[in-house]
């Protein structure tokens, strides 16, 4: 199994590669203009007071028992928060076998990049911690939009993954991605259980988790 997911991300590290580095150009293209052009990079920004709002409705009850280490309640967070990543990755690649919402994984960086320049905490720590968190998913965000978008472009192009029909170009192409599923599940995995831990500090810290920021 190890080989197999170790050759699918030597077949597709070039095209995975490029999607990051689009990642993180957008991500960048977000700081800047979020330093030059606060007024009108912000209106483009998406509301954030409904995400809030659902976070709240979500993880609110659990805040308290959080707060003071009861492990069955990390753990249903843990597994809550790993489900909901897990489903916006399955969700990510999916609207990516089209192609063009791609592009919707840009904007994503550039919301995020804009929302890193403004990144505050009460020590370097803090920080470090929040974006060692944080960054795994981001990741995550890179390798799902890269299955979906790989599988669309072996139906339009058989020969790019060295298939001679598009039926069969899709079997292999859908094969790489559930590949590159077991990496995104393991990620998502233990980044939950980070993101958990992470908030329980913010929470023994004095703050509430939502929005989640650096303490």
């Amino acid at each position: 199994m190890f080989l197999d997911i170790s050759e699918s991300f030597k077949k597709q590290s070039k095209f995975i590669t490029l999607v990051a580095v689009g990642f993180v150009l957008s991500l960048l293209v977000g700081m800047a203009t979020a330093k030059w052009m606060p007024e009108f990079s912000r209106s483009f920004m998406p509301a954030d007071d409904t995400q809030n709002e659902l976070i709240e409705r979500i993880f609110g009850r659990f805040r308290e028992s959080v707060r003071e280490g009861q492990l069955g309640a990390m753990a249903t967070c843990m597994l809550i928060v790993f489900g909901i990543n897990t489903l916006g990755s399955v969700m990510r690649s999916i609207s990516t076998v089209f192609i063009i919402p791609l592009l919707s994984l840009f904007f994503d960086g550039w919301v995020i990049g804009h929302s890193l320049l403004s990144l505050e905490g009460s020590s370097f720590l803090s920080v470090f911690l929040f974006l060692l968190m944080a960054g795994p998913e981001w990741f995550t965000y890179v390798l799902s939009a890269a299955a979906g978008t790989s599988i669309g472009l072996a139906v339009l192009f058989p020969k790019r993954v060295e298939r001679s029909t598009r039926w069969s170009a899709f079997k292999h192409a859908l094969s790489q991605a559930g590949s590159l599923y077991v990496v995104i599940v393991v990620i998502l995995a233990v980044q939950a259980v980070f993101e958990i831990l992470y908030v329980r500090k913010v929470l023994l810290m004095g703050g509430t988790g939502v929005p989640l920021a650096p303490w």
